[in-house]
């Protein structure tokens, strides 16, 4: 059997290229590592300026909430966003639990996937809820949705 010898020059050539990979890696790591660290330096910041001045907390909380309500939508569109489907759905209904949004959407939708349409749904329906977009009233360890 002959044996294939490596010649110097091809293991020059080989460490070249893994010298430029490992820089082009570095350089990779290395911004990484910079917008982390200016993430937290920004981050840092505004948990300063917030603790300095509370009055503008209160302020910023107003303007976001303000004229949030989501718009009653009257007719289904399978392409629109979750929120729009919601609203429909809680158009339909006037006032429901998850439960009766997620039945009207699975009519309307019977394509797709009931369980990834309940959890959308769910993350949804808190998100709005808190952000002041939709309004709840508790029962029990339940909410029962209604639009504003």
């Amino acid at each position: 059997m002959k044996a294939e010898s490596i010649t110097e020059k091809q293991v020059v050539e080989f460490l070249k290229l893994r010298q430029q990979q490992l820089k082009e890696e570095l350089k990779s790591i290395e911004v990484t590592i910079n917008a982390i660290a200016q993430s937290k330096s920004v981050n840092l910041g505004n948990d300063r300026i917030k603790s300095d001045s509370p009055d503008t907390d209160d302020a910023t909380k107003k303007r976001k909430t303000a004229g949030k309500a989501l718009a009653p939508q009257e007719n289904f569109n399978v392409n629109s966003k979750l929120d729009q489907k919601i609203s429909y759905a809680l158009t339909k209904i006037g006032s429901g639990y998850k439960d009766d949004i997620l039945e009207v959407l699975n009519q309307a939708q019977p394509e797709a996937d009931p369980y990834k349409v309940e959890k959308a749904v769910a993350v949804r329906l808190s998100y709005l809820l808190k952000n002041d977009f939709i309004q709840a009233t508790k029962h029990g360890r339940s909410y029962k949705y209604s639009l504003k």
